[in-house]
């Protein structure tokens, strides 16, 4: 049984999923617990038919467009279909991971602010670490354009593992 749960906060970016070889490479498999967390913001319900993209949610090409139906689509919904789409994404991440000897379980969240949605999180599931990409930025950018990674390094109360994207 795993002695540490690691949560990995990812996106559809790729600059999120720079974490992970240093995640493989300096957090043991054998006695980790890797929970990664994708958050975006709650859905709305959206009347009929129509895909909700105010969620924070982009469909990729080649994804099948919402046909119109004649029932409304509700929030609940919604975030069950973006689940199971945050799924099928990353399972080649998952699979790669447990391959590797990683417990590994993928946590979909839905809230406006990610920090608090991460927060919460490290929170209810007992985490022990936070390891996620950073833009790393510097000077008055930084001033200007807090980062999720920068404000969770001073809000966590666990430690935060930071990669560049340079070094990543």
């Amino acid at each position: 049984m795993p002695d540490n749960k690691v949560l990995i906060p990812l996106t559809q970016s790729e600059l999120s999923h720079k974490i992970l070889p240093h995640v493989e490479k300096f957090i043991p498999a054998a006695c980790n617990e890797l929970i990664l967390f994708f958050v975006t913001r709650p859905p709305s319900g959206s009347g009929f038919g129509e895909p909700d993209l105010s969620a924070g949610y982009i469909p990729r090409p080649g994804d099948k467009s919402v046909q119109p139906t004649l029932h409304p689509i509700y929030e609940s919904q919604q975030e069950d279909s973006i689940k199971a789409h945050v799924e099928s994404e990353l399972a080649s991440v998952t699979d790669h991971l447990k391959e590797a000897g990683y417990k590994v379980s993928l946590v979909v969240g839905f809230d406006k602010d990610p920090v608090d949605a991460i927060l919460a999180e490290i929170k209810s599931s007992k985490i022990d670490l936070v390891a996620m990409s950073t833009r790393a930025r510097v000077g008055v950018t930084r001033f200007f354009f807090r980062s999720i990674a920068d404000t969770l390094t001073k809000k966590a109360k666990v430690p935060v593992l930071l990669a560049h994207p340079s070094a990543a």
